[in-house]
């Protein structure tokens, strides 16, 4: 039985919690990793970071079924925590929940605090006993403990025509009733959760996909059809010949920007639209913590995101937050560029200038070219044009101010202040706005955040 899979959540790295996912449309495999602790401090946010990085690295191995691919990273991630402590000199309580849905079956290994409800002919729960759980004495299995004494097993629920799974701390589990009678009741509920802002909060919805397409008429090619073809074929190719391929992109480009400039003029979207909507913050904590202190204004392409840490350069994909590549250089990494033909532009602080392959993070070239280097300086305030041509949903010119802990967004025709954000931390370096996602992205240390731009 086919069936859509989407994910709904809610965390927060800063309060201690954070939610991995993957979940691609069409992957036959998709998994979702919950974190949770109630120690806030840079040890807890390096703690996640050991754990991420094992779960990526053990999970990603094709070797084992589901079931023992489950076993064989949980216990991985408690040794790996367990040594975390030992050399820190620490310890406190973490839970986590991995979850793994693959041919209309969910699989699930559990540890600490974590609780999951599920709905789909009724309701139940999965994994720990919950009644158990809310008592002092019970021995729960919590990551970090000595390898001997965590008891791991893998819980599997084969998903319904319609199922609704949930994943949300002890403490808020406590509070609900556990009767329900209905799945509305059981979604009101969830959307309360939300609405409350509880994190953690991972909602899985698994429905059964029907088709909402008709049949596309299948395409005749006559000879009618196929002379018209062959016309613009000659047409072009004669254009091509005469007055040379960089001459035709040229007037194409150049006729497309004025196109661009003067489309908006002609029509006056004010008058036609009075009330249009007004864009505004939407900040979300980023899927991904920097082992290090980012040093340079991240960039990005299509598809990847690119961090600097001194002399490394980390590649993350930006659907799946997964680390694709890092490079290390000589020195300090000075400036860096992205380049069509998948490439980037790297240059370190001695002026070494290097080619690196997006694709794999491998250096083709590395020339010293001595040049006089500008000191980069994080001026505030720091100004952000947004081009309302490049992203359609906008009418009106806007642009993004930051000035140390705000980000304000600023409508440039009447210099009003229309949608501000304001954060504990100072921001050290913000991107250049993504026309792609609508987004854009701030970093604070080793935290990354994406602002997306909505329209209210």
């Amino acid at each position: 039985m086919n069936k859509h899979i989407s994910i709904r959540e809610n965390f927060s790295i800063s309060s201690g919690n954070y939610i991995y996912r993957d979940f691609y449309e069409h992957s036959q495999e998709k998994v979702v990793l919950v974190l949770n602790t109630y120690e806030i401090s840079d040890k807890a946010d390096k703690a996640i970071t050991v754990l991420l990085q094992i779960f990526k690295d053990q999970f990603s191995k094709k070797t084992y079924d589901v079931s023992s691919r489950l076993k064989e990273t949980i216990l991985e991630m408690n040794w790996h925590l367990t040594a975390f402590f030992n050399r820190q000199k620490c310890k406190f309580e973490i839970s986590a929940v991995i979850c793994v849905i693959k041919n209309d079956t969910a699989y699930f290994v559990q540890t600490g605090r974590l609780l999951i409800y599920c709905y789909d002919t009724s309701f139940s729960s999965i994994g720990l006993d919950i009644e158990k759980n809310f008592k002092e004495s019970f021995q729960i299995p919590i990551l970090g403990i000595k390898e001997g004494e965590l008891q791991i097993k893998v819980h599997s629920h084969k998903l319904d025509q319609s199922t609704d799974l949930l994943i949300i701390p002890f403490k808020q589990a406590k509070e609900l009733s556990l009767e329900f009678a209905t799945r509305e009741n059981f979604l009101s509920l969830i959307n309360q959760l939300f609405s409350d802002k509880i994190k953690p909060i991972a909602h899985i919805s698994a429905r059964e996909m029907h088709s909402q397409y008709k049949p596309r008429l299948r395409f005749r090619l006559t000879s009618k059809t196929t002379g018209r073809i062959m016309l613009i074929v000659i047409v072009i190719a004669t254009a091509y010949v005469l007055f040379g391929r960089k001459w035709g992109q040229g007037l194409l480009s150049s006729g497309k920007e004025v196109i661009s400039e003067k489309k908006k003029l002609l029509i006056d979207y004010k008058s036609l639209f009075p009330n249009l909507p007004q864009p505004a913050f939407e900040v979300k904590a980023w899927e991904w913590l920097s082992p290090r202190e980012i040093t340079r204004p991240p960039i990005f392409d299509a598809e990847n995101l690119y961090f600097i840490t001194d002399n490394e350069l980390t590649c993350i994909k930006k659907n799946t937050y997964q680390v694709k590549w890092k490079t290390k250089f000589n020195d300090k990494i000075r400036n860096a560029e992205s380049l069509r033909n998948e490439k980037l532009l790297i240059v370190d602080a001695e002026d070494n200038h290097y080619l690196v392959d997006k694709t794999n993070g491998k250096i083709e070239w590395n020339k010293n070219k001595p040049s006089t280097p500008v000191k980069y300086i994080k001026e505030r305030p720091h100004l952000i044009v947004i081009d309302y041509i490049r992203d359609g949903r906008l009418e009106q010119n806007y642009y993004i101010l930051v000035d140390k802990n705000t980000i304000q967004l600023v409508l440039a025709d009447k210099g009003e202040v229309i949608a501000v954000e304001e954060f504990e931390s100072e921001i050290d370096f913000i991107s250049e706005y993504d026309y792609i996602e609508k987004c854009f992205y701030i970093t604070m240390r080793r935290k990354l955040y994406k602002v997306d731009l909505i329209l209210m």
